[in-house]
């Protein structure tokens, strides 16, 4: 459990907020994208990029 939350605190906070966003509060992208003041696509990058760093953290422990 505790690796999870260093892995989501290792991220930059634009990418761990999309994160928790969508993954914990199951927003749409949209909604997140609003709510962030970005664009639709730039939000699905994010939340991409966010995936892709907390599970390399992940799996580098």
């Amino acid at each position: 459990m505790w690796e999870l939350v260093d892995a989501l605190e290792s991220l930059p906070v634009d990418y761990r907020d999309v994160l928790l966003l969508r993954d914990f509060e199951e927003l749409t992208i949209a909604e997140i994208a609003e709510r962030m003041g970005a664009t639709v696509p730039a939000t699905k990058s994010r939340l991409h990029r966010a995936r892709t760093m907390a599970r390399e953290y992940l799996l580098a422990e």
